[in-house]
């Protein structure tokens, strides 16, 4: 599957994710749906085979095999 040019990259993506701490505001600043960011961090952590966030209903955090990702 490929993303548009205009798309945030992957690494621009997780770490804009983890600072903003909730799939909601994510998308607000992506102009994206909370589904879209779900799938878009479902489908990274596949392409890796790591779990790169914890998730809540509120939150999300690092896990460890996150904290590299996090620039």
């Amino acid at each position: 599957m490929s993303t548009p040019a205009s798309a945030p990259s992957e690494m621009n993506f997780f770490s804009l994710l983890h600072r903003c701490g909730s799939f909601t505001a994510t998308a607000r600043e992506f102009n994206l749906s909370v589904p879209a960011v779900s799938k878009r961090l479902a489908q990274l952590e596949g392409r890796l085979g790591v779990q790169l966030l914890h998730r809540t209903t509120r939150r999300t955090s690092l896990t460890s095999e996150g904290e590299p990702f996090d620039i």
